[in-house]
C-alpha cells in the first residue's frame, strides 16, 4: 500500500521515473565496467552516481547533517552537473527525465533498488566467472601435469630400449672381440712386425666392457627404483638415469669399427 501511495505522489507530481522500468533506468544510471579488450562486466550504477542521485533527493540528508552549509551546496552542485550530462543523452534517457524528477526521496529509493537489483545480478556473474575461471586453472594445470606424465613416460621407455639395445650389440661385440684378437694373432704369427700394426679397438678391453656391462646393470637398478609419481614430483625432468657416452649407435659403430679392424687383420695374415 505504501508502495502504491508512493508512486501515485510522484505520478501526481509529474515525475517521469514512474513510467520508466528498471532496465530503463538501469540504462541511463548504471556503466559498463570495462575488464579487457573484449569482455565488460555487467552494468553497474557507480558509488558516486548514486550517492548523487540520493543527495540531491534529500535522503542522506542526515549523514551530511554536520557539514558546513558551503560544503553541501558545491557537492550538488557538482552532482547536478554530472547528472545532468547523463539526462542530455537522450540515447539513454528517451522518457526526457529531468533533475527535477531526481529531487524526490522516492526517486532515490527506486534508483537505490535498482542498483541492489544490478549488484545482485554482477555478483552472480561475477561468481560465475571466478568459477569458471578455476575450472579452466584446474584444466590447464592438469593438462600440464598429464603433458608432464607423458613425456616422462615416452623419455622412461626410451632409456629402456637404450638399455636393451646396448645389451644386444654386447652380445654381438663379445664374440667380434675374441675373433678380433683371434686375427690380430693370425697376423703376428704370419709377420712378426704385425705386432705393432693394429692396436685392441675400444670397448674389447676388458675393462671397458666390464664399464659397459656396469653402466647397464646401474641404470635397470635406477629404473626400478623410480617412484610411481617420479614424473611430477620436483626435479622429475631429471630423476632418469642416463647411459654417460655408450648409447646404442656409438657401440654399433664400433662393432663395426672391430669386425672392419679383424678382416684387414686377416688379410695380413694371408
Amino acid at each position: 500500500m505504501l508502495l502504491m501511495l508512493s508512486l501515485l505522489s510522484l505520478a501526481g507530481c509529474g515525475n517521469k521515473l514512474v513510467d520508466a522500468t528498471d532496465d530503463q533506468l538501469a540504462a541511463l544510471f548504471a556503466d559498463r565496467m570495462q575488464l579487457s579488450r573484449t569482455e565488460t562486466a555487467e552494468p553497474r550504477i557507480t558509488r558516486r552516481t548514486l550517492d548523487c542521485v540520493r543527495l540531491i533527493g534529500g535522503l542522506d540528508d542526515a549523514i551530511y547533517k554536520d557539514a558546513p552549509a558551503e560544503l553541501m551546496g558545491a557537492l550538488r552542485t557538482d552532482c547536478r552537473r554530472g547528472l545532468q550530462d547523463r539526462l542530455n543523452d537522450t540515447a539513454r534517457n528517451p522518457l526526457g527525465i529531468t533533475l527535477a524528477d531526481l529531487e524526490a526521496s522516492k526517486a532515490g529509493e527506486r534508483i537505490t533498488a535498482v542498483q541492489v537489483k544490478l549488484e545482485q545480478a554482477w555478483r552472480t556473474a561475477e561468481d560465475a566467472r571466478q568459477a569458471a575461471a578455476r575450472v579452466e586453472q584446474e584444466r590447464s594445470v592438469q593438462e600440464a601435469r598429464d603433458k608432464m606424465v607423458r613425456d616422462f613416460e615416452e623419455r622412461r621407455r626410451g632409456v629402456e630400449q637404450s638399455v636393451e639395445e646396448v645389451e644386444t650389440v654386447l652380445g654381438d661385440i663379445t664374440p667380434a672381440c675374441a675373433e678380433n684378437e683371434a686375427a690380430r694373432q693370425g697376423a703376428i704369427t704370419a709377420n712378426s712386425r704385425n705386432r705393432y700394426r693394429w692396436s685392441m679397438p675400444y670397448p674389447c678391453g676388458e675393462a671397458n666392457l666390464r664399464g659397459i656391462r656396469d653402466q647397464t646393470t646401474r641404470v635397470r637398478t635406477e629404473l626400478g627404483k623410480l617412484a610411481p609419481d617420479a614424473a611430477t614430483r620436483p626435479g622429475g625432468a631429471f630423476a632418469l638415469p642416463q647411459f654417460y657416452g655408450n648409447n646404442p649407435d656409438q657401440l654399433r659403430g664400433r662393432l663395426a669399427q672391430i669386425k672392419a679392424q679383424t678382416a684387414e687383420m686377416c688379410a695380413a695374415a694371408q
